[in-house]
């Protein structure tokens, strides 16, 4: 019997597709062209003459021993030092994240009405609903009814 393939699974596929390729396949590519051309055009071309002791395994040893402590360490201190900063600069134009906190504030403190109530819950149930998680919508009485899934797409 063959599975049932939909919309979902092939979305799903070329993500893991774009996933694969440029975060594993495309960066071990060019890191081995990385290496190839620095050793061509760096090493083989020194006048000194360590081109003609250092052949290209030697120099693959050589070129990963430090070229990859140096770029952990990088790594970290980008982690540590860096990853805050851009973090806090795509907060900072992420106007949906500062709306719906400035609502959760209000809501903690009282001061919603009904009618906004209803408006944000609406929204994120739309959202949702969009996003094939309409088993997450809340299920209150007082919430506009969104459309089934199916309908209202010619939407899209």
């Amino acid at each position: 019997m063959l599975p049932k393939f939909s919309k979902v699974f092939f979305r799903r596929r070329w993500l893991d597709f774009r996933n694969g390729h440029s975060i594993y396949l495309a960066f071990l590519l060019t890191f081995v062209n990385f290496i190839l051309i620095t050793y061509n055009f760096a090493i083989k071309q020194l006048p000194f003459g360590i081109g003609e002791y250092m052949n290209l395994p030697l120099f693959i040893l050589f070129f990963v021993a430090l070229y990859v402590p140096t770029a952990i360490t990088l790594g970290v201190w980008h982690r540590k030092h860096q990853y805050s900063v851009e973090n806090e600069a795509l907060l900072r134009q992420n106007w949906m994240w500062a709306w719906i906190m400035q609502y959760q504030i209000r809501l903690i403190k009282g001061k919603t009405n009904p009618k906004e109530d209803d408006y944000v819950i609406s929204y994120l149930n739309e959202i949702l609903v969009r996003t094939n998680k309409g088993e997450l919508v809340g299920k209150d009485d007082n919430v506009t009814q969104l459309p089934k899934e199916g309908e209202g797409d010619d939407k899209k």
